[in-house]
């Protein structure tokens, strides 16, 4: 019975490997937002501009290869953000399990209203934001107009869960005065 219980393990074991494995050689764009969110929630300067504490949101652009480029926007309590994060994976020299992601730019765009954008940046400088003939630039386009569409259909859904409600609130009356005539009926 013994022998049955190793070669159950066994395939569980290669499993476990194979995954472990997996994790420790690629980019992984869940890490690479948890910790662009440690190092803004830890930076003075971003914290200033945009209050404490800062949150995420689900949505998120990203373009994996060898790099990690990844969008996002954050909230403050003072204003919204569009965050631009880019990362390379560097393998350790020594032990192989040990694999570490080097940050090479970490911005903040920051809207002025009819002054132009300001960028504020923890990680990098305008230089890294341009490599790659304005690869971010591209992926900030498509988060803004998601936003934007978030927003109207937002707002639609509003409309609609109203118009919905109106609806319930018009049928439980002509089924209440549905009600009343059918005991008027009745009495008569």
């Amino acid at each position: 019975m013994a022998k049955y219980g190793f070669l159950a393990l066994s395939p569980a074991i290669v499993a476990f490997t194979g995954l472990w494995l997996r994790s420790r050689y690629t980019l992984s764009s869940d890490k690479v937002y948890r910790i662009a969110m440690r190092r803004l929630n830890t930076s003075a300067s971003i914290l200033e501009v945009i209050g404490a504490p800062l949150t995420g949101t689900d949505l998120r652009a990203y373009v994996k290869n060898k790099r990690c480029f990844l969008i996002f926007p954050v909230q403050g309590p003072e204003r919204n953000e569009l965050v631009s994060v880019e990362v390379k994976r560097r393998k350790a020299r020594y032990f192989f399990f040990l694999g570490f992601y080097d940050m090479r730019l970490l911005a903040v765009d920051i809207p002025m209203g009819r002054e132009p954008d300001q960028r504020l940046f923890v990680i990098g400088d305008e230089e890294e934001y341009k490599i790659g003939d304005g690869l971010i630039s591209e992926l900030q386009d498509s988060v803004i107009k998601a936003l934007a569409a978030a927003r109207e259909y937002e707002a639609r859904d509003d409309k609609e869960d109203e118009d919905e409600y109106a609806r319930e609130i018009e049928e439980a009356e002509r089924k209440h005065q549905e009600e009343e005539k059918k005991l008027e009926n009745r009495k008569a």
